[in-house]
């Protein structure tokens, strides 16, 4: 992640209104999924439903045909 970007978001984040510790909240989670702190390389859900998981550039591109 370029650095200024987390800067640009808090920015705006407070531009919108949001108290400070709030858009501070938003912007760390944001940092943090954008590092993978989402990515588990779990199965469970796949073992839930009975169909693979796909991510969301995957499932948009299914979705619009293209």
């Amino acid at each position: 992640m370029h650095p200024a970007v987390p800067l640009q978001g808090l920015q705006a984040l407070l531009g919108a209104g949001l108290p400070e510790g709030a858009a501070e909240f938003v912007v760390g989670l944001d940092q943090a999924i954008a590092q993978g702190a989402l990515e588990t390389g779990s199965r469970t859900l796949s073992e839930l439903t009975g169909r693979p998981t796909t991510t969301l550039a995957e499932h948009v591109r299914t979705v619009l045909g293209r």
